[in-house]
């Protein structure tokens, strides 16, 4: 099941990213999208070790995220660590006017894609990597063997 929900996952941000940003891809979501297709390839050629693949291409994704919504933060007046949570609070209320806009402005496609790349795929990420944890190869013991 989590190698399912993860070339389900990836292979979706590939192709929604390509359709929402082409023909200017930004290196950042170039990144991310090489290694969602690392994951796809890793699963279905049945790696060993697709699971790490997995970890990591979410890591990534996760690191490059945080980073984005953390300069996004930064830029607010009086910005500190005791701003955060109103920080956190005006970014995701400007995204939420941003998907509005874009569903009025371009059309419900790239409003649900922008609603995709930006609350869904956090959490999807956060949910593979919970699921690979669960879900562990089991060890051989060395009566297996």
């Amino acid at each position: 099941m989590p190698g399912a929900l993860a070339v389900t996952v990836w292979s979706a941000y590939v192709l929604l990213a390509a359709f929402f940003y082409s023909p200017d891809i930004p290196p950042s979501v170039l990144t991310i999208a090489i290694s969602g297709i690392l994951v796809c390839l890793a699963v279905v050629l049945s790696f060993s070790y697709w699971r790490l693949v997995v970890i990591f291409s979410s890591f990534v994704y996760l690191s490059f995220y945080v980073t984005r919504v953390f300069r996004m933060i930064a830029l607010t007046p009086d910005f500190g660590l005791s701003a955060l949570p109103s920080g956190l609070a005006f970014y995701y209320g400007s995204s939420w006017h941003v998907t509005v806009g874009m569903l009025q402005d371009r059309g419900v496609a790239s409003g649900l894609v922008h609603g995709y790349l930006e609350y869904a795929m956090p959490v999807l990420s956060l949910i593979l990597i919970g699921l690979i944890l669960m879900f562990r190869r089991p060890q051989r013991n060395a009566t297996q063997a």
